[in-house]
C-alpha cells in the first residue's frame, strides 16, 4: 500500500493587517479630492456663476461608491469590501457617527527633479458607508485579510428620556 504525504493548511492560515482609523485625514482627502474635481468641470463648463452645488455633486456622484451592505449582529455592524488592487500600507478608514469613508491609494513614484520619491496618487477609491444607525467611532475596528477589509463598529447606545 502507497502513502501519501501532503501539507495541509490551516482553514484561517492568512494574517490580518490592522488598518489605520485617520478620521480627519481621510475627511480631508475626500473633500480635497471632490473639491478639485468640481473646480475641473467649472473650468470646463466657461466658469459659471451659481452652479457651484451641481458641480459639487456631479463631482462627489464621480468619486464616491456607496456600500450598500451592512450586516448587522447583536449591537455590531460590519461591512466586507474587497481591496485586492492596493496595497494594504495605502488603505484607511474614518469613522463617524452616521457613516465611514475608506480611502484606498495607489501611490506611485513620481519623477521630479529633485528626487524619485515624491508620493504622486494613481487612482483613489473612497467608499461611503451609511450606517443604518449611529454608532460609537471608538468602538471601530478595520482590517484586511484575503484582500478583503473588513470594518466592524458597535452601535451607539439609545439614550431614553
Amino acid at each position: 500500500m502507497k502513502t501519501v504525504t501532503a501539507t495541509v493548511k490551516a482553514k484561517d492560515s492568512s494574517p490580518s493587517t490592522p488598518v489605520q482609523i485617520k478620521n480627519q485625514e481621510v475627511a480631508d482627502r475626500l473633500k480635497d479630492q471632490i473639491a478639485r474635481r468640481a473646480y475641473e468641470m467649472f473650468e470646463q463648463g466657461g466658469c459659471p456663476d451659481g452652479e457651484h452645488l451641481r458641480h459639487w455633486l456631479q463631482a462627489e456622484a464621480e468619486m464616491v461608491r456607496r456600500v450598500r451592505e451592512v450586516s448587522e449582529s447583536s449591537s455590531w455592524y460590519t461591512v466586507r469590501v474587497p481591496v485586492q488592487n492596493f496595497p494594504k500600507e495605502n488603505v484607511s478608514v474614518a469613522v463617524e457617527p452616521s457613516r465611514a469613508i475608506i480611502l484606498a491609494e495607489k501611490v506611485s513614484l513620481s519623477r521630479g527633479s529633485e528626487s524619485l520619491s515624491s508620493p504622486s496618487f494613481q487612482e483613489s477609491l473612497f467608499l461611503v458607508v451609511n450606517w443604518p444607525s449611529e454608532v460609537d467611532p471608538a468602538t471601530a475596528c478595520a482590517y484586511i485579510k484575503n484582500d478583503t477589509l473588513t470594518l466592524t463598529a458597535k452601535r451607539s447606545a439609545m439614550v431614553v428620556e
